[in-house]
């Protein structure tokens, strides 16, 4: 009989239907393991880390863990939700609060469901609200500031910004990589709250919060109303003082810089130029020969004794002939030779 079996299986069974008949036939009959299949655990629990306080304007990131039956633990993706406005959490349990009047406590919670079974854990979060300084128009107007950052991954990025007595802004970036440089213009006022308004065409309007001044800089936060705010630090320019220039100076590049007494001077930089130079309203003026234009904009860290600068650090502005905008090139930190 079972020769006769085979012999029917072999004749009208293809060889793919006939392994999963055999595995179906071991299966009813305990086969293939020796043994039933172990049954799934049940969630029993869920639990959710993350800080408890946070800064307006801040953000804090939360996570959830899931207790189950058999003892074992495991991370999950939960539903975040927060009780209050305006206060808001992400898929990925990002919590972020925008601008509040005062201190605010809101409760976070993770919702998980598994096999039917659904667990929640909450945890209340204080949101504090910071303290600004109410901007005023004598500390910007007239005014430029500088700002530089070395990313962790490399490369170089500055702005110079620069808030005119007339209400327009302007403001100068340059990024290396890809060693670009651009200028975009807008205007500035500041609101009922102190705030500084920045619009600026073809990026939108930004609110500029001030959170610390000092004689040389100051903190600042900064929102666009996309996402969260960027915390800046920028640095005072203060006006050039002629009588403390003449020497020769090496920039941190390896360009050295001689400004004569009688106001000429050369520099070995981009193969080396002869110039004029002179202080026009605090800004230190270049016209090198090939009658492009530089603006040295002093920056509050630069060093001097009472009549010579030791140091020397600018922010670095260059037109062309015809006074059009050729490059900003960012920071030049010069040390008298």
């Amino acid at each position: 009989m079972e020769i006769e079996m085979r012999k029917i299986f072999n004749a009208f069974l293809p060889a793919s239907l006939l392994l999963a008949f055999l595995a179906m036939f071991l299966f009813s009959c305990g086969g293939g393991g020796g043994g039933s299949s172990t049954p799934a655990a049940d969630l029993t629990g869920l639990s959710m880390n993350g800080p408890s306080s946070m800064s307006e304007f801040g953000t804090a990131t939360y996570a959830a863990t899931a207790s189950w039956s058999d003892n074992s633990t495991s991370t999950v993706t939960p539903t975040w939700s927060v009780n209050s406005q305006p206060a808001t959490i992400s898929p990925g349990g990002v919590l972020y609060c925008p601008s509040i009047a005062s201190d605010l406590t809101v409760t976070v919670t993770a919702t998980y469901s598994s096999g039917g079974v659904t667990e929640t854990a909450a945890m209340d979060v204080t949101i504090t609200n910071i303290t600004t300084i109410p901007f005023t128009a004598q500390m910007v107007s007239g005014e430029a500031f500088f700002e530089e950052n070395f990313p962790a991954g490399g490369g170089y990025v500055s702005d110079l910004d620069i808030f005119n007595a007339d209400f327009s802004f302007v403001n100068y970036t340059y990024e290396n990589p890809p060693d670009t440089s651009d200028v975009d213009t807008g205007t500035w006022s500041i609101d009922a709250s102190g705030n500084l308004i920045l619009t600026i065409a073809g990026q939108g309007t930004f609110t500029v919060m001030l959170l610390a001044d000092s004689s040389t800089e100051m903190q600042i936060l900064v929102d666009d109303g996309t996402g969260t705010p960027s915390t800046l630090i920028l640095e005072k320019t203060v006006p050039v003082d002629s009588s403390k220039l003449p020497g020769t100076y090496l920039a941190q590049n390896g360009e050295s810089w001689t400004f004569n007494a009688n106001g000429t001077g050369s520099t070995t930089g981009a193969g080396g130029f002869t110039f004029t130079w002179s202080v026009d309203s605090g800004i230190l003026k270049i016209i090198f020969n090939t009658g492009y234009v530089g603006w040295w904009y002093a920056r509050a860290s630069s060093q001097s004794t009472a009549t010579t600068y030791t140091a020397l650090n600018v922010a670095f502005v260059e037109l062309t002939p015809t006074g059009d905008f050729f490059q900003y090139v960012g920071g030049r930190d010069l040390t008298r030779q």
